[in-house]
């Protein structure tokens, strides 16, 4: 199972009750994140990595400029 990065074989070792609460707790978030994205559309076009804030900063870092060598 990808969720839990077992393989199928050690999943199926798991007790019955076990199996049946992580599929709850799955539902639960699935519903949680249906509520929100209900709440708070995303636009259309908007990447789905944007930042919850709706901004994003850009830092760019430059290398200071290599001193010239001396001629000779």
């Amino acid at each position: 199972m990808k969720l839990t990065g077992q393989s199928p074989d050690e999943v199926r070792s798991w007790d019955h009750e076990d199996l049946l609460g992580l599929l709850a707790y799955c539902e639960l978030e699935n519903e949680e994140l249906k509520q929100r994205t209900q709440h708070h559309p995303r636009p259309a076009g908007a990447p789905s990595h944007a930042p919850a804030s709706g901004t994003t900063t850009v830092t760019y870092r430059l290398a200071p400029k290599p001193s010239p060598k001396p001629k000779r």
